[in-house]
C-alpha cells in the first residue's frame, strides 16, 4: 500500500522530508534505487535506517523535490 504526502511546488523548494519516507511511498523502491538517486552509497541509507547517521539538509531537499516530482508526474498521468 502506497502513502500519499502532498506538498506543493512552493513547498518543495524549502521543504524537508526523511529520504528514507520515499521507500514506503514508492512501490517497489530499493534501497539501492534510492541511494543512487540521491547521490550516496547504500552504506549511507543503511546508516540512515539503523540510526548511526541523520541525512543532511541538502538530501532532505532533494528528497522532498523527489517526492514533489512524482507527485507531478502522478497528477499529469491522471489528465491522459
Amino acid at each position: 500500500m502506497s502513502k500519499t504526502i502532498v506538498i506543493s511546488r512552493i513547498e518543495a523548494e524549502t521543504q524537508e522530508i526523511d529520504p528514507l519516507t520515499l521507500l514506503n511511498i514508492r512501490e517497489g523502491l530499493t534501497r539501492d534505487s534510492l541511494a543512487l538517486m540521491l547521490g550516496v552509497t547504500r552504506d549511507t541509507i543503511d546508516k540512515w535506517a539503523a540510526q548511526r547517521r541523520q541525512p543532511s539538509r541538502p538530501i532532505r531537499r532533494l528528497a522532498a523535490e523527489i517526492l514533489a516530482r512524482w507527485q507531478r508526474d502522478r497528477i499529469t498521468e491522471r489528465k491522459m
